[in-house]
């Protein structure tokens, strides 16, 4: 795992990093400050952000050269920007909570969907800028481990996991590819314990590695789902037909940006057409080609957030071949271009 220092620069008022050529991003960190050192941080400890007040509390806990805890409790009050280089990486980034604003007239209504993870796999060498978000709380934890050597560590097979990935894992794919998954309530206090720290002194070295590998080990099994899902030949057992139409709904929400054609999935959940749609529509109040809109918007709207990746990119990554589509689709729920959406937030 590479994961180089990282540097910080505030950022001038109308400065737009999305906008800003390769070279200008570069010139912006001439002399630029260094704010954490992974690799030359000894093992066992926090690497510290150098005191830079403008970045909240945030830090990162170095386990070993392959394996990094990040913990986030910011509230920015000046827009920054942090540049690093990375590669040969794997990071879960957990989000305790990820909300949805509908306008009904002139009523703003906030829908709740739960905890959810960004999945980002960065097996060539990257040049990253990042810019939190001002004026709002940003709280998550983010694992981060060698790519590479991964299944082999593990002891895991890379045909259990979605192809994306294994065309990564096998070297047929080296660019960096991103994934938005939304979580169960059940995984909704899984960082909690990380903005309260239970132990402390030599005890909080094992507690680390006891959560790196309980987040790395959910985070996994959540890409292993998404293959297990659709790709699990026995029959489903008979459970209620409620709770059918919840699993429907597990396999779309991680599914969202390539989900199963509606003949497939019904006939994996055991079920008529009618059934999956007249259950879902009840359900949830809303058509399965709509409730997929709305989580391939949720997933985008995060990774504006993050701003590491172009509109275009985002268009992709969340399952959208037409960027205009992907435009027409997000301004008719949010009311305002990717762009205009990204530098309001």
């Amino acid at each position: 795992m590479i994961y180089g220092d990282e540097y910080c620069v505030h950022m001038a008022p109308g400065f737009d990093p999305e906008t800003a050529s390769a070279a200008e991003l570069s010139r912006l960190f001439d002399n630029a400050p260094c704010i954490s050192r992974f690799h030359s941080s000894p093992d066992n400890g926090f690497i510290n952000y150098m005191g830079d007040s403008a970045l909240g509390r945030s830090h990162c806990y170095r386990l070993d050269e392959d394996r990094m805890i990040e913990i986030n409790d910011s509230f920015l009050r000046e827009a920054v920007v942090i540049h690093n280089e990375v590669a040969d990486l794997i990071s879960f980034q957990f989000v305790s909570s990820v909300k949805r604003s509908e306008f009904l007239g002139e009523r703003k209504n906030v829908h709740n969907l739960g905890p959810a993870i960004i999945v980002t796999a960065l097996p060539g060498h990257e040049l990253t800028y990042r810019v939190p978000k001002v004026n709002e709380t940003i709280r998550h934890v983010v694992v981060y481990t060698t790519l590479s050597s991964l299944m082999a560590r593990l002891g895991e097979c890379s045909e259990d996991y979605p192809a994306w990935l294994r065309e990564i894992l096998d070297g047929n794919h080296d660019q960096s590819r991103q994934r938005v998954l939304f979580l169960e309530d059940v995984h909704r206090e899984l960082t909690w314990s990380f903005f309260h720290l239970p132990v402390s002194g030599r005890l909080l070295n094992h507690w680390m590695f006891a959560k790196f590998h309980e987040l790395l080990s959910i985070g996994l099994q959540v890409l292993k789902n998404d293959q297990a899902y659709l790709h699990r030949e026995s029959d489903i057992p008979a459970f209620p037909r409620g709770h059918i139409i919840r699993t429907a709904t597990t396999i779309l929400n991680r599914e969202y940006a390539n989900p199963p054609t509606l003949p497939k999935l019904a006939r994996h959940l055991g079920i008529s057409e009618t059934q999956l749609k007249c259950g879902f529509k009840s359900l949830h109040g809303t058509t399965i080609r709509q409730y997929i809109i709305a989580r391939r918007i949720e997933a985008a709207r995060m990774l504006l957030i993050e701003n590491r990746h172009t509109i275009s990119e985002i268009s992709d990554i969340v399952g959208y071949q037409d960027h205009a589509a992907f435009s027409r689709a997000f301004r008719r729920l949010n009311g305002c271009s990717p762009k205009a959406w990204r530098q309001s937030n």
